[in-house]
C-alpha cells in the first residue's frame, strides 16, 4: 500500500465536513434548494486536496512531526532537560 499524505486526508475531510454544512444551511422550516451539481463538489474536492498533497505539495505535517521524534531519539525536550 502506498504511503498516503495524513495531512491531504485530514483536510479533505474537514473541507467535506464544512462544505455539506454549507450546502445543507437553509432558513427554518425550508429545505435546502441547491442544483444537484453542487453535492458532487463534496467528493470532487475531496479527491482534489488530496492528489495535491499527494503529488504537488508533497507536504506532511504529520510525518513532519514523526521525523522530529525520530531525530531526538524518541524523547521528550522537557525530559532531556529536567535530567
Amino acid at each position: 500500500m502506498k504511503n498516503r499524505n495524513v495531512t491531504g486526508i485530514v483536510l479533505a475531510i474537514i473541507y467535506c465536513i464544512v462544505l455539506f454544512v454549507i450546502l445543507t444551511d437553509a432558513p427554518p422550516g425550508e429545505a435546502p434548494n441547491n442544483p444537484l451539481w453542487v453535492y458532487s463538489m463534496i467528493p470532487l474536492g475531496a479527491v482534489v486536496i488530496t492528489f495535491l498533497f499527494d503529488y504537488v505539495i508533497k507536504f506532511d505535517l504529520f510525518d513532519f512531526f514523526k521525523k522530529k521524534e525520530r531525530m531526538n531519539g524518541g524523547k521528550n525536550d522537557r525530559i532531556k532537560n529536567c535530567q
